[in-house]
């Protein structure tokens, strides 16, 4: 990946559009939704998830100019799949078995990702 494009895609995992660190409850009880401005994200949207994903990828494309990026699909499905499992692990008290049935994984695949991101 170009050395410019590496570092929009560092911004873009990493920006505070797109919080990867956070206050648990407080996010827990908001109105947040991963979208291209988490902050100004209200309850009266009611856009499906994949409009703001889009909307994201727009302006991450936007961002780059002519750039042309790399592992962007790799990208992509880290900013989603961290708080993904997080939630479901959370709202499961923890219970990996129930976890892995919420997302219709395998025990052992649900244990590789939270290893993966450090969520064990």
């Amino acid at each position: 990946m170009a050395t410019h494009a590496q570092h929009h895609a560092n911004h873009f995992a990493k920006s505070s559009d797109h919080p990867t660190d956070y206050d648990k409850d407080d996010y827990r009880h908001s109105t947040h939704n991963f979208g291209a401005s988490l902050d100004n994200y209200t309850s009266n949207t009611h856009e499906p998830l994949r409009v703001h994903v889009e909307r994201v990828v727009r302006q991450y494309f936007a961002m780059l100019g002519n750039e042309i990026p790399t592992d962007l699909y790799e990208l992509i499905l880290k900013q989603v799949e961290e708080p993904l499992l997080s939630v479901v692990l959370e709202q499961t008290r923890g219970n990996q078995t129930k976890c892995a049935q919420i997302l219709g994984l395998n025990r052992g695949t649900l244990r590789k990702k939270l290893k993966t991101y450090d969520l064990m």
